[in-house]
């Protein structure tokens, strides 16, 4: 299965793409995936296209501080091959303050920003608080409906309550998809427990890890977690044998190094895999076009 093509059901990428850490180089690492990710002289405006050299998913934070400007989501388009696949995270204006009772206008104004992305939109994700608990049910049951059909939801819950039937069918009946992963609310073995009752026909996956473990650089994979990554890619590639479409995206936390995580994963899913580029392009080459 190739890594990007019009029929990829397995998209792997990160958190993020702006981390001054994958500039430094590492003495020692876990395996022999390690930082620089990007060279030391690559300007950080084309660090997105670098990025997607490598990768063809990645996870924007940024939209979660602010509704991004058109121009910056076209600007974002135009770096990457029309294969690549950007997740953007929704405003916590509406999930964290107005805890989804409000904010219509709010809504709307991030949904036009999305909309140019068109095929390249993998997915908006509801990051939803811890303390959103299952005594809100009504809340949720109240702002699905005004989600726009044509643009693609999923939802993370940080309690794990909402793992239940209940819930299932309450996403089904809007067809928002579920987020399941490996954070410290929900754990890989309790989320590896629903991964065949999905609301949707593609899962949204995010490999956290914890950000408790003292990390202080994300230079180089610093903890193994083979085992966890093994269950992640049996339970993806059973999933994709179904027809079902993964979207899965690694924090630096989960090991130290989400680049090398990303990488390690795409090899144990046997998809094609691109190395790391050691080298700066020429500023009139378009890499995306070679794809």
């Amino acid at each position: 299965m190739a890594l990007m093509s019009e029929d990829t059901l397995i998209y792997v990428g990160c958190q993020g793409w702006r981390y001054p850490d994958w500039r430094l180089a590492s003495a020692e690492a876990v395996g022999d995936l390690r930082a620089p990710f990007y060279p030391p002289r690559l300007p950080a405006a084309r660090e997105l296209e670098h990025y997607a050299r490598t990768f063809g998913l990645v996870e924007v934070d940024s939209t979660f501080y602010a509704v991004p400007q058109v121009r910056v989501v076209k600007n974002w388009a135009a770096q990457v091959p029309e294969t690549f696949r950007f997740t953007l995270k929704l405003p916590r204006t509406l999930t964290h303050d107005y805890r989804l009772a409000r904010g219509r206008a709010t809504l709307s104004a991030f949904c036009e920003c999305a909309r140019p992305l068109g095929v390249q939109l993998a997915a908006i994700l509801i990051q939803l608080p811890p303390s959103f608990a299952t005594d809100e049910f009504a809340v949720l049951e109240r702002f699905l409906p005004h989600l726009p059909a044509d643009l693609p939801f999923a939802v993370e819950f940080r309690d794990p309550a909402w793992l239940s039937e209940r819930t299932v069918e309450l996403l089904a009946a809007h067809r928002i998809a579920l987020t399941l992963g490996d954070t410290p609310w929900i754990p890989t073995p309790l989320a590896l427990a629903w991964i065949d009752r999905l609301p949707t026909d593609w899962l949204y996956l995010r490999l956290m890890g914890s950000k408790s473990n003292g990390l202080e650089h994300f230079t180089h994979r610093q903890f193994d977690r083979t085992e966890t990554l093994d269950a992640w890619a049996a339970a993806v590639g059973r999933l994709a044998q179904g027809g079902k479409r993964v979207y899965v995206l690694l924090d630096n936390h989960f090991e130290g190094f989400s680049p090398g995580s990303a990488m390690l994963l795409v090899r144990k899913l046997g998809l094609a895999e691109r190395p790391f580029p050691r080298d700066c392009p020429a500023e009139s080459e378009q890499l995306g076009l070679e794809w």
